[in-house]
């Protein structure tokens, strides 16, 4: 037959341990899962999707968002903890005039007799009610946690939008490499053919001297241009976060100019940008804690059990030994912590005003961005069919100077005249076609519709 002591401590220990099965628990977010992608090697095609990928995969952005969740969820799962019981184990002994009481591990010294006492048990600490102070920590820090999930998607399009941006950057210098080949190549020609008809003595040595000018010109723009595109190639590895080769194949993106949606509702769709979520969760999160140092001036109703055996050796005496246990109920209420509290409230208000007008703030910039990206849009748009007027009249020009000079109407001037012309229109039409993409991809961006939250590649 069991002692009626071992069942009572049966008892209370499934009773507590029943309570806290049925705390509401809700799931915790987890980091967004990254694709698989491996770095190209030189030389190698690389699509933008493809850097997309590499960038959501290897980018530091990233990589420290993914760490700060983790870190935003257990410090959710440490909030909660107050719902459970606080279980300890213990042994406790002692020898000589010490004494060990062991309803509550309370230990005394006292003059007495030497004796030998050894003690070991289990202790169970419950909260049980503390007007909502652990209810209101948790949903601070659970929205904390939700913010940076919108942190996450924030650095996603962020990357995202680097890399778009980049990569466009990219191909565009690549075409002025090749407007700048196809220059010296024409001029090549021509300064061939005169240099051809300076020996038959058809031209003069003036004509000659003005096209090799030209030529050198030329070459000049063209080394510039192919190192700007070689740099471009460490740009986009570093908007990637990779160590990436030096050069790639890159995939030709058409240009098109369509229609933008109205500003007003582009604007409107940027209040779903995840950095202005991210701040209306934080500013959740710092009211929540506001409310949460206010109920620290309330009492906390605890619960206390303990059981465990007690042996004392001592050949000269009888004690009592054996096993024991040990219930007891706690409230307490806080009368004066040196203003800890008060404090502690002060500090939540002033944080949840800086939560207010750090997100009236990032509104103000979203709009902002939207605005400008929408009207550079426009810009370019317009500079596009300016500039591919201006390269067919540049075009006709060349053709009928070139004509004019081989009939002797006129001279060598007007030919390097009209090849810098069309030189520049070609140049100002690569840059008007790919500042307009780059502007659309911003404005999606600023607009909360471009790589969020799965990270495709959404072109507008």
């Amino acid at each position: 037959m069991k002692d009626p002591k071992v069942n009572g401590i049966v008892f209370l220990l499934t009773l507590v341990m029943a309570s806290t099965w049925l705390v509401p628990f809700s799931s915790t977010a987890q980091p967004i899962a990254k694709r698989e992608a491996e770095p190209p090697a030189r030389g190698s095609f690389l699509g933008m999707q493809q850097a997309i990928e590499l960038a959501l995969r290897y980018h530091p952005l990233v990589q420290e968002a993914d760490a700060t969740l983790k870190a935003a969820t257990a410090r959710t799962d440490q909030a909660r903890s107050n719902y459970y019981p606080q279980v300890s184990a213990h042994f406790d002994t002692s020898a000589g005039a010490g004494r060990i009481n062991p309803r509550f591990l309370i230990g005394g010294f006292l003059v007495q007799a030497n004796l030998s006492q050894y003690m070991g048990g289990v202790s169970i600490d419950q909260r049980i009610y503390d007007f909502g102070f652990t209810q209101h920590t948790v949903n601070s820090v659970h929205l904390a946690e939700r913010a940076q999930e919108q942190d996450i998607n924030a650095r996603r399009a962020l990357v995202i939008l680097n890399v778009q941006t980049v990569y466009l950057t990219s191909l565009k210098r690549q075409r002025l490499v090749q407007i700048a080949e196809e220059t010296v190549r024409e001029r090549g020609i021509v300064r061939n053919q005169i240099e051809a008809l300076y020996r038959q003595q058809l031209k003069s040595k003036l004509d000659l001297d003005l096209v090799q000018v030209e030529l050198t010109n030329a070459e000049s723009l063209l080394v510039k241009a192919r190192n700007e595109f070689k740099a471009s190639f460490a740009n986009l590895n570093r908007a990637m976060g990779i160590t990436g080769a030096e050069d790639y194949v890159l995939e030709a993106l058409p240009i098109h100019v369509r229609p933008q949606r109205p500003l007003e509702m582009l604007i409107s769709d940027s209040l779903s940008h995840p950095e202005f979520r991210k701040a209306k969760e934080l500013t959740a999160s710092a009211e929540a804690r506001v409310t949460a140092m206010k109920r620290q001036f309330l009492p906390t109703v605890s619960a206390y059990a303990s059981g465990g055996d007690f042996e004392v050796f001592d050949t000269s005496r009888v004690a009592q030994t054996g096993g024991w246990w040990a219930v007891g109920g706690f409230i307490s209420m806080p009368l004066f912590t040196g203003f800890l509290i008060e404090n502690q409230v002060r500090e939540a208000k002033a944080q949840k005003e800086a939560a207010d007008a750090a997100s009236l703030n990032i509104g103000q910039a979203l709009t902002q961005q939207v605005t400008n990206a929408y009207l550079d849009t426009v810009t370019f748009a317009q500079q596009i069919k300016l500039s591919e007027e201006q390269v067919k009249t540049a075009q006709e020009a060349l053709q009928l100077a070139r004509q004019r000079y081989r009939l002797g109407l006129g001279s060598v001037v007007e030919v390097t005249q009209s090849e810098v012309v069309l030189t520049g229109a070609q140049t100002k039409l690569a840059e008007a076609q790919y500042d307009y993409k780059i502007s659309e991809v911003t404005l999606a961006y600023a607009a909360g519709l471009a790589g969020v939250p799965n990270g495709e590649n959404l072109l507008p």
